[in-house]
């Protein structure tokens, strides 16, 4: 005779697994703080003299700087060109109710093919047009890898909106760039911040791409930071790890609190 657990059993056994699976993920990242506020020049944990100098350190370094400010411009780069690509894309869905066939599943092709096999093909294709460490092809690289997460938010914003609206607009005459200006952009403007944050995230985070193809003497901060940890291992890399963690933090509540005002949206947007 089969036994079934009760239902509050199940239940309970699924909360405490995903506690221990959260535990597992934030740890390191719990670690990595008190790491960075260490006196020593090797990191310790916990850190004996509390102090702030290493992030002192960090910020008032030139070399530091640079590859931030690098990986800022290649960030708003992929995030301007990967939501404009999704946003055409999820209009053209809109429009015509489906994408062109293949369309969709050659968006998706850089999430299922490893980004090594990837930066190794890209970087034997620029070597003979010496192209290697070319910031726009750092960033053309990482909207390929946005793109599918822009699609996919776009595509899901557009499908959302009554078709009838677009219809009813121009039968009153409004032209295409009209109503795209002044109905789809305002209704889908949640969708395309959001889309903007994660393909931000998405090369912001980014480091392979960089160390294949992206430049030597300026890396981006991911590189420059995976350099440092192949040198030696100081709390000024903690420090740096723990910006880059607060960063994401910060988009990923962006991106939580959009989603729920975008849950809270009118009912008369919906088809």
């Amino acid at each position: 005779m089969k036994t079934r657990l009760p239902a509050f059993a199940g239940h309970a056994l699924g909360i405490l697994y995903s506690l221990a699976l959260m535990l597992f993920l934030l740890l390191p990242l719990l670690t990595i703080l008190p790491a960075s506020l260490g006196s020593a020049e090797l990191i310790e944990f916990p850190p004996r003299q509390p102090t702030l100098a290493w992030y002192g350190e960090v910020l008032n370094d030139r070399d530091w700087l640079d590859s931030a400010l690098l990986s800022l411009r290649i960030a708003l780069g992929c995030a301007v060109l990967s939501t404009l690509l999704g946003g055409l894309s999820a209009l053209y869905a809109y429009r015509y109710r489906h994408l062109p066939r293949g369309l969709d599943s050659l968006f998706t092709l850089p999430l299922w093919m490893p980004q090594v096999i990837l930066a190794s093909g890209l970087f034997s294709l620029l070597l003979p047009w010496d192209l290697l460490g070319s910031e726009v092809m750092l960033v053309l690289a990482n909207t390929a890898l946005a793109l599918p997460l822009s699609a996919l938010v776009l595509g899901g914003t557009f499908a959302r909106i009554d078709p009838s609206l677009w219809l009813a607009a121009s039968s009153l005459g409004a032209r295409p760039l009209t109503i795209l200006r002044t109905l789809m952009l305002p209704l889908a403007a949640l969708g395309l911040f959001t889309s903007v944050l994660l393909a931000f995230h998405s090369a912001w985070d980014e480091t392979v791409f960089a160390l294949f193809i992206g430049p030597l003497e300026t890396p981006t901060l991911t590189s420059r930071l995976y350099a440092y940890l192949a040198q030696s291992v100081t709390p000024a890399v903690a420090a740096v790890a723990s910006l880059l963690v607060f960063a994401t933090l910060l988009i990923a509540l962006a991106t939580m609190l959009l989603r729920r005002r975008s849950a809270t949206a009118p009912h008369w947007l919906h088809s």
